[in-house]
């Protein structure tokens, strides 16, 4: 391809940046992974390597003159299906940070089944050949009528209920010492996913050159999270916590210490609604070591720190259901910090004697 345009040869140097910053990322998502059952890492790696092969792609497209001509129409099935499942790559990533392990394979064709469709009836289009090619928005009023550009033009818009999908559930999702993160996440994909129905979908410049810039603050606020802020605890929450008046002469002193500490530790509601809170973590805010934090643990009463953790987690349950009966179990125990739905269940049966709903028949007894 002979460069005659300076936007040719901008449009190259962005892809190609794209690609070195998309392949980066993944490479340190893949080193970072450190916990086996964090499944949300594994969307996010795969949602950069998908985002620079498809970018290879498209700078294999630009560079050959063959396809070149062919490669850049308005509503091209091409780019925007796969545009789209890359957006829905990282949306299950984010879906897997607010409700880990919430997601199956059921959940997902569900999930996905309405743009699955729409993407079908395009394609059908495409086999048949009845494909209108559009170059200006212009000739969008022309052949506004055309079963074609109708079923484009919807796949086109099906991001916005994936939109609503991902607010709502943030809503209902109750705040916790990473929702600021998840809030810039939003806004990004929101701003991220407008650039590019008018970039790819509808091929204004500007709209290329924004959607990049933001593709590249998106990888920057992902990589920030999963490196310091998800995989770190900052040593200011240790000093907040945990501040020695004076070094402990004996064994006991120090228990005590501990014990005090981690029962403010754990009075905090940000740090037991963690879904990621480990003992490794708690260890690390309260500033000692795990022998010691067992056995402050057994001095407030507890088994174990285990034991303390979900007590506290079933009793905000209990709680929570004892204010609305109808609120959705699986909601709850999300909330009070739980991945697994039958590990929930399991606890709050050991620790409160009943099911869940049991439990909500009790009280609703009781208040007869």
């Amino acid at each position: 391809m002979h460069f005659t345009e300076l936007t040719s040869v901008v449009n190259l140097i962005v892809l190609g940046i794209h690609v070195f910053v998309q392949l980066a990322a993944a490479i340190l998502i893949y080193i970072k992974h450190h916990e086996p059952q964090n499944r949300s890492w594994k969307y996010i790696f795969v949602f950069f390597v998908v985002s620079a092969i498809a970018s290879t792609v498209e700078i294999a497209l630009v560079t050959n003159q063959e396809f070149a001509p062919n490669s850049y129409k308005l509503l091209d099935p091409l780019i925007n299906i796969p545009g789209f499942y890359i957006f829905a790559i990282l949306l299950c990533y984010i879906i897997e940070l607010l409700r880990p392990h919430w997601l199956n394979f059921k959940r997902l064709l569900i999930l996905f089944l309405p743009s699955l469709i729409c993407a079908c009836v395009v394609l059908f289009f495409v086999v048949k050949g009845n494909i209108t090619n559009l170059c200006r928005v212009s000739e969008l009023s022309t052949h506004l009528a055309e079963p074609n550009v109708i079923a484009r033009l919807v796949f086109l818009c099906i991001y916005i209920p994936y939109f609503v999908y991902l607010i709502v559930l943030r809503l209902r999702i109750k705040p916790t010492h990473a929702g600021k993160y998840y809030d810039t996440l939003v806004l990004v994909i929101t701003l991220l996913c407008v650039s590019y129905v008018f970039s790819r979908g509808l091929q204004f410049y500007l709209g290329y050159i924004t959607h990049e810039i933001l593709y590249l603050l998106l990888s920057v606020v992902i990589i920030y999270f999963e490196h310091y802020e998800r995989l770190h605890i900052p040593l200011e929450k240790v000093r907040d916590y945990y501040t020695w008046d004076q070094i402990p002469n004996t064994t006991q002193d120090t228990v005590n210490t501990v014990a005090s500490t981690l029962q403010r530790i754990m009075n905090d509601p940000a740090v037991w609604q963690d879904s990621e809170l480990t003992g490794d973590k708690i260890v690390h805010l309260v500033g000692t070591n795990r022998t010691y934090i067992q056995q402050a643990a057994k001095q407030l009463g507890f088994a174990n720190l285990s034991d303390m953790l979900n007590r506290r987690r079933i009793d905000y349950v209990c709680q929570q259901l004892r204010k609305d009966p109808n609120a959705p179990i699986q909601t709850l125990f999300v909330d009070a910090g739980y991945r697994s739905r039958t590990t929930a269940w399991r606890h709050f049966s050991t620790i409160v004697g009943c099911t869940p709903s049991e439990f909500v028949e009790r009280q609703t007894n009781t208040k007869k």
